[in-house]
């Protein structure tokens, strides 16, 4: 057994790193940390080089049984590997060889070993633009392999065989090289050192492959896993007519029968392959519960058995039976019978198949379709022609005969209809279709309905062929062209479904990309929300529980009615309340006052309150109002101080006379008396300040006219103070007298937004700018008059 072997001091265990009797994976696993780790381009240490080499003919002997056997029982190891390991011209013996390069050091495999996956390789560009359409219908099963890859010269031989074993069948097989295509690679979900690596695209989703030991067996144990499950229904006694009787989904039924508890692969991608046309359903021989089909079908018991269904549940349009039946020959039949002998156009996908596009006249392609409802009424007009199509056997290159259902293509069957005519007309009527290109197509309707019934049988028929190889007879266009509507897919999944089919999808993803601890630990997490959402719950119900048992306790004793407060309360000033709202506020503090008659209340106060309403929340602000019937003298007053202050400026002393306010014009105005700085701001709609923004300094220079001249008590611009009695009666108004003021050449005291001078003023208009002045107010922005006292309160 020494014989070609020397012994050796040189320890393989020692150099991965693992103990004596470590596994398959765990060796694996250690030569992947320890390549990455040693790699000639990644490490640039000088040893980095012989330590590379000694990883991978460590892993090279103890990845051989045969030889590990050897070196774990005499600790010795071949010849030629001992020497082969201490050549740093050869390191991977006369199948590799080593050499430099411009990027640093690579390892490069004879082109006799790589050809193997050289001649699959694919791009991203072919990825993209086929296989990932292509992997609706046909499972590709891909490697990610590079030249400086070890492990990827061991899989050889199993890829080899998987290309024997998998091409035959309907599973497609390429290769990607990670250096060329490093891109692809990473869509394919692999980095360079984890390589080799293999993925499975079908449906356009990319399952990985991540068991750690890449082998025939398991990797077709890989793909059977990647089928739904529904995807070949399994059949017996009980359940046979049923599933051949439900054609009308409009898809035809293949039965499979076979000796095997395990479904074929080859019939998992047969039925992935024509799933949008053909349901498949399996049945396994030589069982008490499917003796029944066996003796009804006449399907051997020592053969592999295939029958075929269309309209007809007691008879197969095709069947075959073999030891062995080839994927390639159960492709070709399920080719030739994959349509009903009548299908239905029940989407556009399936109008596109059956009636396709051809633009030249002489080769056009014509489709006949009956127009019916859905319902069983009409059965025996579908019937009928199904007779028809088996009687007359008419080219499917030439004429194709299908059905729509009228409710549920109204838009299509709309675009074949003439003006005027209703969908409902065209029932049991046939159309001949010519579709000249994808939008165009060209039509003409059988005048006479296709009807049902012996006695009009044959007349029908007799009508229906005559017109048929007329039409196919000549190269004359069909009587009228439109532009064609899309069909409905009338299987089109809900939005219910949708749902399903992304969260299995979204499942199967986190089964691809997350080991079992990993869900463990989302697992838990996910538990302790839940359980902590649920404890929530229950004390909830806990609590909501006890308030119904003390609702139920309390429900004959008396209930007291609970004092309702106001955020906001308005204050009336008056005499009682004037100390307290005026003369003994806090330094900081003001009072905001609305000055209003009984008749103004119900509309000013409402407006008041939601003008104001934004400061509720400020313990500085007091809000009140003030009836102008009972505290007119007050006003008065204390407009009387204002003016005697302004005028002090100019040596003059003047009285307001009291009688000159009055007020009706005092209603609307708002007054901010701040208490211990004795000084007041005014609003009024026809306050020169609120008119326009010169009329802050002019309104004491118009205060100080008011005292001159009793002319200009009736003129407009004092009634922001009151003392305009012309808005008070109007009708007695003299408007041919002219404007005092424009005789004497003075200034207009208000310059906008007054209008005319006899305009009445509304109440209803009273307070629209008071928001815009509270804003000016609390800014400083406002006019400030000031007073030596606070005058009383009171009918003084």
């Amino acid at each position: 057994m020494t014989i070609g072997a020397v012994h050796c001091s040189w320890d393989p265990y020692k150099v991965l790193g693992l103990k004596r009797g470590a596994s398959i994976p765990e060796i694996r696993r250690a030569y992947k940390q320890s390549a990455r780790e040693w790699h000639p381009d990644k490490n640039r240490n000088e040893n980095a080089e012989s330590k590379f080499v000694e990883v991978n003919k460590a892993y090279e002997l103890l990845s051989d049984p045969v030889r590990r056997k050897l070196f774990d029982q005499k600790g010795v190891v071949d010849d030629s590997l001992n020497r082969n390991m201490h050549n740093p011209n050869n390191r991977f013996g006369d199948g590799a060889s080593f050499f430099s390069g411009h990027g640093g050091f690579r390892f490069q495999f004879k082109m006799s070993e790589m050809t193997a996956f050289h001649q699959y390789r694919i791009t991203l560009r072919r990825y993209e633009n086929f296989i990932l359409p292509q992997s609706q219908n046909q499972p590709y099963l891909i490697l990610v392999y590079s030249e400086w890859c070890l492990m990827c010269l061991h899989v050889l031989p199993i890829w080899q065989r998987l290309v024997e074993d998998l091409n035959p069948i309907g599973i497609n097989l390429a290769t990607v090289h990670f250096d060329q295509e490093v891109e692809l690679a990473n869509k394919l979900g692999r980095r360079r050192g984890e390589l080799p690596h293999v993925v499975l695209v079908m449906d356009s989703r990319i399952s990985h492959y991540i068991e750690d030991e890449l082998s025939n067996s398991k990797v077709i144990e890989f793909i059977r896993s990647r089928f739904s499950r529904n995807l070949i229904a399994f059949v017996n006694d009980q359940n046979i007519n049923e599933f051949i009787g439900g054609w009308k989904d409009n898809k035809v039924r293949v039965m499979l029968f076979g000796k095997l508890e395990l479904v074929r692969l080859r019939y998992l991608t047969l039925a992935f392959k024509y799933r949008p046309h053909t349901l498949f359903g399996y049945a396994q021989l030589n069982l008490e519960t499917t003796r029944a089909i066996v003796d009804k079908f006449g399907i051997p018991l020592k053969l592999d058995s295939l029958l075929l269904f269309q309209e007809d549940r007691d008879r197969p349009a095709a069947r075959l039976s073999m030891a062995d039946l080839p994927y390639s020959t159960l492709k070709d039949i399920i080719e030739t019978n994959k349509y009903l002998q009548l299908p239905r156009l029940s989407s556009q996908k399936m109008l596109d198949l059956l009636c396709p596009p051809e633009s030249s006249n002489v080769r056009r392609r014509l489709c006949a379709i009956l127009v019916t409802e859905d319902r069983e009424e009409d059965e025996e007009a579908r019937e009928q022609l199904r007779h028809f199509t088996r009687q007359f056997k008419f080219s499917r290159d030439r004429i194709v005969f299908s059905y729509l259902f009228r409710e549920k293509q109204t838009e299509f069957l709309r675009a074949l209809l003439e003006d005027g005519k209703s969908p409902a007309e065209a029932t049991t009527k046939v159309v001949i279709v010519w579709r000249q290109d994808i939008q165009r197509l060209s039509y003409s309707w059988l005048p006479q309905p296709f009807v049902s019934g012996a006695d009009n049988w044959n007349s029908s028929v007799n009508y229906l062929h005559r017109t048929l190889i007329k039409i196919l007879g000549s190269a004359q266009p069909l009587a009228h062209t439109t532009s064609m509507k899309e069909l409905v897919d009338e299987y089109a999944q809900g939005i219910l479904g949708r749902i399903t089919a992304r969260l299995v999808t979204t499942a199967e993803i986190l089964r691809d990309h997350f080991t079992r601890q990993e869900l463990l630990a989302v697992g838990s997490v996910v538990g302790t929300v839940l359980f902590i959402a649920a404890v929530g719950y229950v004390m909830t119900y806990l609590v909501r529980l006890e308030e119904e048992t003390i609702r139920k306790t309390n429900k004959g004793l008396p209930k007291t009615p609970r004092p309702t407060t106001t955020e906001l309360k308005l204050h009336e000033l008056r005499s009682e309340t004037y100390n307290g709202m005026v003369r003994l506020l806090k330094p900081g503090c003001r009072t905001v006052v609305l000055l209003l008659d009984n008749e103004s209340m119900d509309v000013l106060i409402p407006k008041f309150h939601k003008a104001v309403w934004p400061y509720r929340k400020n313990k500085s602000l007091l809000f009140g109002w003030m009836n102008i019937d009972r505290g007119l003298p007050w006003y008065s007053r204390l407009l009387n101080l204002a003016l005697k202050i302004a005028d002090d400026d100019e040596g003059t002393d003047v009285t307001l006379d009291s009688n000159s306010v009055k007020p009706k014009n005092c209603v609307g105005t708002v007054v901010s008396l701040n208490g211990h700085r004795r000084y007041f701001c005014i609003y009024h709609a026809r306050h020169p300040e609120c008119v326009s923004d010169s009329g802050a300094k002019r309104m004491q220079n118009m205060a100080r006219r008011l005292t001159v001249s009793n002319r200009v008590m009736n003129d407009a611009s004092g009634a922001f103070m009151g003392f305009d009695s012309s808005l008070e009666d109007s009708d007695n108004s003299d408007v041919e007298r002219g404007d005092p003021l424009k005789s004497q050449d003075m200034e207009p005291l208000i310059t906008s937004g007054l209008g005319l001078h006899t305009q009445q003023f509304s109440t209803d208009f009273a307070l629209e700018g008071l928001s815009n002045w509270l804003d000016r107010l609390f800014e400083g922005t406002t006019q400030r008059y000031n007073i030596n006292y606070w005058p009383d309160f009171g009918n003084l």
